[in-house]
Order: C-alpha cells, then structure tokens, then sequence
C-alpha cells in the first residue's frame, strides 16, 4: 500500500483502504479499479491523495493508531457535538459533551495499546470535512505526546477531553470569517481569536467536565514565549495540556487543506513545529513530537539524493528524519532496501522529497 496525491492518480490504480466522505459514507471502496470519472470525483471533492494497492507496494503496510471504525465513529460523534451546541449554545447541561466520555475512553485505550507505533498514516479526508476530523486527530496525537510525557490514565482521558473540544469556541464565530478565503483583517483575527476564551467560557458552566481539560481549551493558543493568545502566558505558566494541544493543533492544520491555502506535506509540517522549539512551543512537548510523528509516513514514495526512488516501509522514534526505504527501480520493486538511520553506507544520503512513482 502506497500514498499517491491526487494528481498522480492514473485509471486502473487499486484503492487501498476505503474513501470516506460526509458523515462517514463510503464513497469508493477497498480494491476498487480507478476510473477518470473516480479520480475526477476524489479531485473535486478535495482528497490530498489516496492510498493504493499495487505490486510495488504489496508488502507495505501503514499501522493506524486507532481504528478505521473508531475513527468513524468519533467524526460522527464529533459533529453531533457541535450541531448540538450550536443549535443550542444555551445548553447548560452540557450533557452532549459529557456523552462523549465512552469515546474519549476508547480513544485513549487504543493509544495505550498502540503506545509502541508512531503517527504513521497520512488523513484521507476531503476538504469539507476537516472541523470534525480535526478534532480526532488533535485529541490522537495529544494523548500520544501525553503518553510519551509521562501522563498517567486519569491525566489522559481529562487531556483527551480537552482536545477533542478545544475548537468549540469556533461557534460563536461568525462563519464567514472562520470559511473566508482570504487573509483575515486585523479585526476578522480578533474576533477569530475570542474561540479560546468563548469555549472555555461555555464549557465552564458545567462542574462535571475536568477543570484541566477547559484550561486546555483556553490556553491551546497560548505561546511558550509569550506572544500567543487570551492571556499571553508563557512558559510553564500555561497549563500542560495547553502546551500539548497547541503542538498538535498547529500540525494537524498545517497537513490539512484550508479555504486560504493548501496543505503542507508532513515533512514540512513537521519541520515547521520544529522550528518553533522554545518559542512558540514547549521544547519538551516538541521533543516528544518528534518520536510519535513520522515526516516521511510509511507508504510515502521519495527521491534520495543518491538518485533512487522508493517507498518508505519503516520509521524509527529516535531518527525521525531517516526511516526504511523499499528501492523501486523503472517502475518495479526490488529487493533492496535502505535503513538511513541505521546503514553505515547510507549516512550521507538524504530524502529530498516526494517522488511520482
């Protein structure tokens, strides 16, 4: 199973794992032989790329952290949560938030059982999708940071929570700023950025939800130096959770398509988190991103610069930036492999980028 952005697909390509799309409907099924018509509909739609099944990739095969099911079943437990509240903002209560608990359990038992995997597996979505399956992968990827932090299961579960609502706030904020196209004015970003303060706001109306997990949701735009938003805390005057929502906030948005500009390759998101290491982020929340979150995900096909091509097939925690790769030659796989992280002949060769197999 390969990865191949949606304007590389050619007709007779074999989906490899279903394509999901509005409200969780399958649109193409796994083994599907590629049409033009099929490709047309997942380029129209906004799909980065897809994963196919083919005789080059055969034996690659890219772990999930969570389950296709669950991940399913949270996007569509995620948007009721938010047509609910957003019908009703007045709802105070808030048992529609407080029902998502079974599923933030499951979520963070399928972390702890998949503790040893990183973030392997590039999002398949379409564009109109994205408020919803935000909000998982953020919650997935800060229970792992929290995982590799130490975080006991109490302190993960109240983490997850905070995660999967941190963009609540966003309904009090008119849709047109939030769908705009354009840059922001001045004053469009500061009514973007009351969403913080307004979900903390909504949600501390209720005693039963953590107190931890709304600092989470106040202070995930907060900065390590300072300059981030409600309050300008820095350093560890803004909470854990808040400090670990905003590493995996920023890279998740940053892998997804947006109204004002397309999305960056992995690589490059992840190169852009590491830039912000001990200023806009925690170092040690970006230290531990780097062990969970692969740059190159398997399935991935790159050019080295020693002129091969292949399929990464491997990453490793301690050298994110130097995984496994399966050699294709002219088209066809070999049998010939390069561990950059651990081939003593491969130390000087770099990925240079993603290569159209």
């Amino acid at each position: 199973m390969r990865f191949v952005p949606s304007n590389c697909l050619k007709p007779g390509q074999k989906l490899g794992r279903d394509l999901v799309f509005d409200r969780n409907r399958i649109l193409l099924r796994y083994g599907v032989s590629l049409t033009e018509g099929h490709i047309g509909k997942i380029q129209a739609l906004g799909f980065q790329g897809v994963y196919i099944d083919d005789d080059i990739s055969k034996d690659v095969y890219a772990e999930s952290i969570i389950s296709d099911e669950l991940r399913h079943r949270a996007q569509k437990d995620v948007r009721s949560l938010f047509v609910k509240a957003e019908a009703d903002p007045s709802n105070r209560s808030l048992s529609h938030v407080l029902s998502l608990t079974p599923l933030i359990n499951n979520i963070v038992d399928e972390v702890l059982h998949n503790r040893n995997l990183m973030m392997n597996v590039i999002d398949i979505r379409a564009y109109d999708d994205y408020t919803y399956s935000h909000s998982i992968n953020v919650t997935v990827l800060s229970t792992m940071l929290g995982l590799v932090l130490g975080l006991n299961r109490t302190a993960l579960n109240e983490l997850a929570m905070g995660a999967v609502v941190h963009d609540l706030g966003k309904i009090f904020v008119d849709k047109r700023i939030i769908n705009k196209a354009s840059k922001l004015t001045l004053d469009e970003f500061e009514e973007v950025k009351r969403h913080s303060l307004a979900g903390f706001n909504y949600l501390n109306i209720s005693s039963a939800l953590p107190g931890s997990a709304k600092v989470a949701v106040l202070s995930h735009h907060e900065q390590y130096n300072g300059n981030g938003y409600p309050g300008g805390h820095a350093g560890d005057d803004i909470h854990l959770y808040g400090r670990v929502i905003a590493v995996a906030d920023v890279y998740d948005a940053l892998v997804s398509d947006r109204p004002y500009r397309h999305a960056m390759l992995p690589s490059d998101a992840v190169e852009y988190v590491m830039s912000g290491y001990n200023t806009m982020f925690d170092p040690l929340v970006v230290d531990a991103f780097v062990r969970k979150v692969a740059p190159y995900p398997v399935g991935t096909c790159v050019r080295l610069s020693n002129n091969v091509t292949g399929i990464v097939v491997e990453n490793f925690e301690s050298a994110c930036l130097r995984p496994k790769i399966k050699v294709v030659k002219n088209g066809e796989a070999t049998d010939e492999y390069l561990d950059l992280a651990h081939d003593h002949g491969a130390l000087s060769v770099t990925i240079l980028g993603m290569a159209d197999i």
